[in-house]
């Protein structure tokens, strides 16, 4: 190249037609030799335009920038070089911009549109770092690695039998979740697993239950057990005032995977109901309806001591109290309360209702109450009849005076604070009003115009 850069500038009126010839054939050959490389340099360079576009996009940064367009200019201005003029330059690199302005818009309204390859792209590591440099990040990338896999994926061995039962109480803090893990042993180290507790985002996805730990987990492997485990999870289980025990026992089984049969003979279980500090025959009118926290296969004595306990915190010191007050031991408002329930779901007729059976006791009049009777009936609800009012029972309130021998349902709060603070009334009877409600009266002749009443209004009701 030097040789003809020579010739044309020393020699070129002496030079024959045929050498003028070739040297403008060789000259044209490198100037495609060029225009192919600086192509080649061009399309990386719009390639990197193009990627530079897909991460303004994520960073919803606009695709013109105009200080950085003038930063460009200003540097390409410094590589200036004869024969071109700055003026030349900044021309044709204006519309180099242009172009890849108009590219990263076209890619930013259509999605990513150019296959990028990985071989388009290669830049020599020698040419981004030094062999110092690489080492040293090499290094440091190998140091966090292996702290994450000795972090996350070595083994915890604790001493002693295999599993190990731990227990997350409702509400209970993260932080002592992990006091627990480290005083049973199951972890060497606190940071390291709220750590990774941190980076798998656990710190407050851990659900109450019980948890049974095998030997040897890592941390991993511990938190995604108690992400996605089978342990005894904690079941809110609530009982619907005036259940039965079956009931709530085939509840148990299909909420809290406890087996109902079970609880069943429990219920009537003398040393159980003593140990529990219960004395009565059955456990029936002692299960509170309310919500209990019990978990998931829990024994069935774990789950009616939880129960009854529900109900021992409620008889607190005022309530006994006011039981005293008015002549009756708890078993007897319960048995009471447990009738009430029978009655009416309506909370606001409760007091008026317990007033006409506490009326009734006080004279010595037989309770006559229907849901008495049909605690003694097998099988589905049927209306009564005149022959099941002569059962031979003593929980049959139609041929025995007083109480029945123990309630007849679990009465809920309102029927049982019914009992205890009744309405002030002199009501000895009551039927039902046709409406959801009942119709109450002092005597006889009252309770005969409100049946006549009710049964006109039950013939009225078959016309219509």
């Amino acid at each position: 190249m030097e040789n003809i850069i020579y010739k044309i500038e020393n020699e070129l009126d002496q030079l024959s037609l045929e050498e003028k010839n070739e040297i403008l054939r060789k000259l044209r050959d490198n100037i495609d030799d060029i225009d192919k490389e600086l192509v080649s340099l061009i399309s990386k360079r719009t390639l990197h335009s193009v990627l530079i576009g897909r991460v303004k996009r994520s960073l919803n940064l606009p695709t013109y920038n105009p200080e950085r367009e003038k930063e460009i200019s200003k540097r390409i201005s410094t590589y200036v070089e004869e024969p071109l003029s700055k003026e030349a330059l900044l021309r044709i690199y204006e519309r180099i911009i242009d172009e890849s302005r108009a590219i990263q818009r076209e890619e930013s309204n259509k999605g990513n549109i150019f296959n990028i390859s990985s071989n388009k792209m290669k830049i020599r590591l020698k040419k981004l770092l030094s062999k110092k440099e690489f080492l040293t990040i090499a290094l440091f990338f190998f140091f966090i690695f292996s702290l994450l896999d000795y972090t996350f994926f070595s083994n915890n061995h604790y001493p002693g039998n295999s599993p190990v039962t731990l227990i997350v109480q409702k509400g209970e803090p993260f932080s002592e979740i992990v006091n627990q893990l480290y005083s049973k042993k199951i972890i060497k180290n606190k940071f390291s697993f709220k750590l990774v507790s941190f980076l798998l985002g656990a710190e407050k996805k851990i659900r109450p239950a019980r948890y049974y730990i095998v030997n040897d987990l890592s941390y991993y492997k511990l938190i995604n057990y108690f992400l996605n485990g089978n342990g005894d999870y904690l079941k809110s289980f609530l009982i619907l005032d005036g259940s039965g025990i079956q009931a709530i026992a085939s509840r148990l089984q299909s909420e809290v995977l406890i087996d109902s049969a079970k609880v069943v003979r429990l219920s009537k279980n003398k040393a159980f109901l003593s140990s529990i500090g219960l004395n009565a025959p059955s456990i029936l009118g002692y299960m509170l309806p309310e919500k209990y926290d019990i978990y998931e296969r829990s024994s069935p004595e774990e789950a009616l001591r939880i129960i009854y306990n529900g109900f021992k915190k409620f008889i607190s010191d005022s309530l006994q109290n006011r039981a005293d007050r008015i002549g009756l031991k708890i078993p007897q408002v319960i048995t009471l309360a447990s009738i009430v329930e029978g009655e009416t779901n309506r909370k606001t007729e409760m007091p008026y209702i317990a007033s006409v059976y506490l009326n009734r006791l006080r004279i010595g009049m037989r309770l006559q109450a229907d849901p008495t009777v049909e605690f003694l009936q097998t099988g589905k609800w049927k209306r009564l009849n005149y022959s099941d009012l002569k059962i031979n029972s003593p929980y049959n309130t139609y041929a025995h005076k007083g109480l029945p021998p123990g309630p007849i349902n679990n009465p809920g709060k309102n029927a049982i604070l019914s009992v205890l603070y009744p309405a002030n009334t002199r009501y000895l009877y009551f039927v039902a009003n046709g409406k959801g409600g009942h119709n109450f009266s002092v005597n006889y002749d009252g309770h005969l115009k409100n049946v006549e009443n009710y049964k006109a209004w039950m013939n009225s009701s078959k016309k219509n």
